[in-house]
């Protein structure tokens, strides 16, 4: 199952978009989606707080920095 990260702050409501719009991604498989508090990791803080939502692919640390357009974000999670 592949592995995304999903960098983010609590009370955020990008971040909270975000999650629907992952969420509404029409898949051929499921994907684990970790959800990451930037807040309680200063050097997290410092490289993404002011990017927040950012999702991560594991298998490959790519990086996909909101706003998210469907398209996009359906090939990202399909790689």
């Amino acid at each position: 199952m592949p592995e995304f990260y999903l960098l983010m702050k609590e009370q955020c409501p990008l971040c909270i978009q975000a999650i629907q719009l992952i969420h509404q991604q029409p898949l051929d498989e499921p994907i684990h989606l970790h959800m990451v508090d930037i807040a309680s990791d200063p050097e997290l803080i410092r490289e993404y707080g002011l990017l927040v939502p950012v999702l991560i692919r594991a298998v490959d640390d790519a990086e996909m920095k909101w706003p998210f357009q469907e398209g996009q974000l359906k090939e990202f999670l399909s790689q």
